[in-house]
C-alpha cells in the first residue's frame, strides 16, 4: 500500500476515534445532545449510537450506556488504524 494512502486513512480513523473518546470523557449536561456543530457525518454516526441507546435502555442508564458504546466505537477505530499499520508496513 502506498504510504500516503496509509497516512491519510490513519488520520481519518484516528479523527473518528478521537471524537468518540471526546464524547466518552466529556462531562454530561442536562441539555446535552452529543452533537459537534459542523461535522455532520460524525454526528450521524453518534446519532445512530444515541438512538440505539435510547430505544434499548431505560432513562436511568441511557447516558452510561451511550458513553460505553462510544468508548467501544473509539477503540474499534483505533484498532483499525493500528491494524492497518501492522498489515501494510
Amino acid at each position: 500500500m502506498n504510504i500516503y494512502l496509509l497516512i491519510t486513512s490513519s488520520v481519518f480513523l484516528l479523527f473518528i476515534a478521537g471524537n468518540a473518546f471526546y464524547v466518552t470523557f466529556k462531562t454530561y449536561e442536562d441539555d446535552d445532545d452529543f452533537t459537534f456543530n459542523g461535522i455532520t457525518w460524525i454526528e450521524v454516526l453518534f446519532s445512530i449510537l444515541l438512538l440505539i441507546t435510547e430505544k434499548t435502555t431505560s432513562d436511568k442508564f441511557h447516558t452510561i450506556t451511550f458513553k460505553i458504546l462510544s468508548f467501544i466505537f473509539g477503540l474499534f477505530f483505533l484498532g483499525l488504524a493500528v491494524l492497518s499499520w501492522i498489515l501494510f508496513i
